[in-house]
């Protein structure tokens, strides 16, 4: 995906790339130097930085083909947030600090948009697991017996599959925590849907309430499944401690910027 970015009212060719916005670098040297001939300007720039300090910035570029004005897409030399922060220190230019901060808040708006919409169903499914939690406390099934619920629905919603093995973390670690948004909605829809018939059915006991659960996720797996998609073969995304992290790192940026 493709998009064009404005700074300063001028364009900048941007590209979503392993899961980061990156930037022409040529259309970034051209905003900030004003140059008549900015794929010259960066020719020479490299040269000059290579012989200055024996830093090759092209490789921390990758070439991405970006649409030109005619119409068609070329290879471009692009760089995501933190290779550009080091290419601009090369440029002198007085646009350098409001270009730096204009990334920041590019990079946090990316950030958002994206970790946001996991953190949002992450937080949904822990609010649903404890107001189903509360349900099924007040019918004979403590925080152990609770956890042996859940654990059984996992089983039907992964056909078995030990996630933790799958996803290669610690048995310290929460397999939900690397779900991606389709999993963490589908494992809340489930939860959802055994909290309401439970109430409904009048359950008690943790054996009737795991068959309930269990149900449940059976048929979000059958869901799934005739879509063809396996649960257990969807790949593990960055953790939701990674992401918390990430944007609070970024909110932090932006705070100094």
């Amino acid at each position: 995906m493709d998009e064009i970015k404005l700074f300063e009212s001028k364009q900048i060719r941007s590209i979503l790339h392993a899961g980061q916005w990156h930037f022409s670098v040529v259309d970034v040297v051209a905003v900030l130097t004003e140059s008549s001939n900015p794929r010259n300007y960066w020719s020479t720039l490299k040269k000059r930085e290579k012989e200055k300090s024996g830093i090759e910035l092209s490789t921390i570029c990758v070439q991405l083909k970006l649409p030109a004005p005619n119409g068609k897409s070329y290879a471009t030399d692009c760089a995501h947030k933190e290779s550009l922060l080091r290419i601009i220190q090369s440029v002198p230019s007085a646009k350098a600090e409001p270009f730096k901060r204009w990334l920041a808040k590019v990079g946090s708006d990316v950030l958002d948009e994206k970790s946001n919409k996991r953190l949002a169903a992450h937080r949904k499914l822990k609010e649903t697991q404890q107001r189903f939690f509360e349900t099924v406390n007040d019918r004979g099934v403590d925080k152990e017996g609770f956890v042996r619920v859940l654990y059984a629905g996992d089983d039907a919603l992964f056909g078995n599959v030990d996630m933790r093995a799958q996803y290669m973390i610690g048995k310290e670690e929460n397999p939900e925590d690397y779900m991606n948004n389709l999993l963490l909605k589908g494992k809340d829809f489930a939860a959802e849907l055994s909290n309401h018939h439970v109430r409904k059915k009048d359950l008690k006991g943790e054996e009737a309430i795991k068959k309930e659960h269990q149900s449940q996720n059976e048929a979000i797996r059958k869901h799934l499944t005739d879509q063809n998609i396996k649960p257990e073969e969807l790949a593990p995304e960055k953790s939701i401690k990674q992401l918390k992290a990430l944007k609070n790192k970024s909110n932090e940026e932006n705070k100094k910027s």
